[in-house]
């Protein structure tokens, strides 16, 4: 009988066993969902990136946007910007990515990773009946999933991390408290400011120096003197000799009206009527001064440059407008850029231009723009800029890339460290030393860069102190005080 109590007692113990565990897991299951949705304005937010861990390329969004009350939120306006600040050398990189709703309240996105690292995802959130919010999030090619940084500070709760949840109030920061965190200081002033475009440019041909021989009477080909594609020429050097019935026959006419007396009308239209079958004057009073047509007359080059293009042997018979020959110079050379579309307001026809050469050890050459195509390209949404460059060695190849750097002076600007703003959406804040230890987050308007600068186009004022240092310990020095006093 006591063993049938054991059993018993075993078997309760197990199934209560059991029953904590699932509520344990259905504990943590329902923190973990609740983690993944944020509070944002009056909104509840969750947001998933597919693939889970971004790669470099093409990624997706997927967010579920709800009302206070849970209820799903349809009509809405949302944008990502997905950016990785300057490091270095290298530029901000940023992308954009346009939601389109796919379900009740469920909204969809592309996005673009160009490189591998840590990217910040501004949100901004936009419905019928609603104030605006705006989401913070960091995304990696590093780890998986989503991570929640901050954004619009809840209706009727506690502000969140976002630089725009701050509403332009002031933090006090004292000395002492300023050295440790490492807060750097500058007053602004007027600078000369030139910015420098630099741009992925590929050589080719002055189209505008090619030739094109193709000779205006029929015949066939004798001698051919330029036998292969490559092949330098000279300007006035013999290509080929061809022979022409027809040309022997005007050759004969010229020599008679020549050796006739009083007829010199009659000797300059012949002689005229060989000019206009691009005959060189050269060979023409050679062939005055022999006496006798030629049967192998010679077909001269019309300009200096490489054959890059043949369609001719020797023996072969030719018409009247066929193309025997192309040739292109290849000094000067052009070098065509690709400027992103938002540098392309700063490019002008005759600002300098430097061709950063392929080869170790070759100094840049300088170059000057003659160009700036009017339509981008809708694949890589980029104008072609037009550089002319010396090439007295042939040392540029057609088709050869290079990089291209265009020197813009902007003149003399009121000038802002690039570490000293702080990106919010479409929104730039820095922080301005009023003083006494006060600071004070305030909106600028942004020219273009130049160097570790920017210009200041609106928002402040010359000899105004910004911080230029720590101001993302600021940041977060006047979340932590704005939240402690809304409790």
């Amino acid at each position: 009988m006591n063993r049938w109590w054991i059993v018993i007692a075993i078997a309760v113990a197990t199934i209560a066993a059991g029953c904590g565990k699932r509520e344990a897991k259905t504990s943590n299951t329902t923190a973990s969902a609740q983690a993944t949705s944020q509070r944002v304005g009056p909104f509840q937010i969750s947001l998933e990136t597919g693939p889970e861990r971004p790669v470099v390329g093409d990624n997706n969004f997927r967010a579920a946007l709800r009302d206070s009350a849970g209820r799903p939120v349809r009509g809405a306006s949302l944008t990502a910007i997905v950016s990785m600040p300057a490091m270095g050398a290298m530029p901000r990189m940023e992308s954009r990515g346009e939601f389109r709703e796919t379900g009740a309240g469920v909204y969809e996105a592309s996005y673009g990773v160009q490189m591998q690292g840590d990217w910040d995802v501004a949100l901004s959130i936009r419905a019928p009946g609603a104030p605006d919010a705006e989401a913070v999030y960091r995304v990696s090619t590093n780890m998986s999933g989503v991570a929640f940084v901050g954004g619009s500070p809840p209706t009727g709760g506690i502000a969140g991390t976002d630089v725009t949840a701050l509403s332009g109030a002031a933090v006090t920061i004292d000395a002492a408290r300023r050295q440790a965190i490492g807060i750097r200081t500058e007053a602004l002033a007027m600078q000369d400011l030139k910015t420098t475009i630099r741009a992925a440019g590929r050589v080719t041909y002055d189209e505008t120096r090619r030739a094109e021989i193709s000779l205006k009477f029929s015949g066939w080909i004798r001698d051919i003197r330029v036998d292969y594609v490559g092949r330098q020429v000279s300007r006035g050097e013999v290509l080929l000799t061809v022979y022409s019935p027809e040309l022997l026959s005007a050759q004969q006419e010229y020599l008679e009206a020549l050796r006739g007396r009083g007829e010199a009308d009659l000797a300059a239209a012949a002689r005229q009527r060989l000019l206009l079958w691009d005959i060189a004057p050269s060979t023409l009073d050679a062939i005055a001064a022999s006496g006798k047509p030629m049967d192998k007359l010679p077909i001269l080059a019309p300009v200096s440059g490489v054959v890059v293009e043949k369609n001719v042997v020797a023996g072969s018979s030719f018409t009247a407008g066929q193309t025997l020959y192309r040739i292109a110079p290849i000094h000067p050379v052009w070098v065509i850029a690709n400027v992103f579309q938002y540098e392309l307001p700063l490019v002008k026809v005759g600002m300098a231009a430097r061709i950063l050469s392929p080869f170790p050890g070759e100094p840049p050459r300088p170059g000057r723009v003659s160009y700036v195509n009017p339509f981008l390209d809708p694949s890589t949404r980029t104008g072609e800029v037009r550089a002319v460059a010396p090439n007295p060695r042939g040392d540029l190849k057609p088709g050869m890339f290079v990089d291209v750097l265009l020197e813009r002076d902007l003149g003399r600007k009121l000038a802002i460290l690039e570490s000293a703003v702080l990106y919010s959406g479409d929104r730039r804040i820095v922080f301005v030393d009023l003083g006494q230890g006060r600071l004070a987050p305030r909106e600028v308007t942004l020219g273009a860069k130049a160097g570790d600068r920017y210009e200041v186009v609106g928002g402040l004022r010359e000899g105004d102190v910004v911080v230029t240092s720590g101001n993302f310990l600021v940041a977060s020095e006047a979340r932590l005080r704005s939240a402690t006093t809304k409790w």
